[in-house]
């Protein structure tokens, strides 16, 4: 019952580091659309051209970063079959 129990809890706790990573990469991209679209433009110090495009560029992986912990949930998930 106690393996039951400690299964039950680290499935609970996989579920909801998945759910907090979602929201925190969901809330960092609505915060960088705003940032970013209320940043007036300058014609001369930092270019933000390239960082906005990198910065761009790494949230397109965002929909990757999410299937792989939703993978890595199933991958627990049945790992802790084959241990019982």
């Amino acid at each position: 019952m106690a393996n039951l129990v400690t299964r039950k809890a680290s499935q609970m706790v996989t579920f909801n580091s998945m759910v907090v990573s979602a929201i925190t990469l969901i809330v960092g991209v609505l915060i960088f659309n705003s940032v970013e679209s209320s940043l007036p433009a300058t014609t001369g110090g930092i270019d933000q051209t390239p960082i906005v495009s990198t910065i761009g560029s790494a949230f397109e992986l965002a929909p990757v970063v999410l299937v792989v912990l939703v993978a890595a949930l199933i991958l627990a998930q049945v790992s802790s079959f084959r241990s019982t």
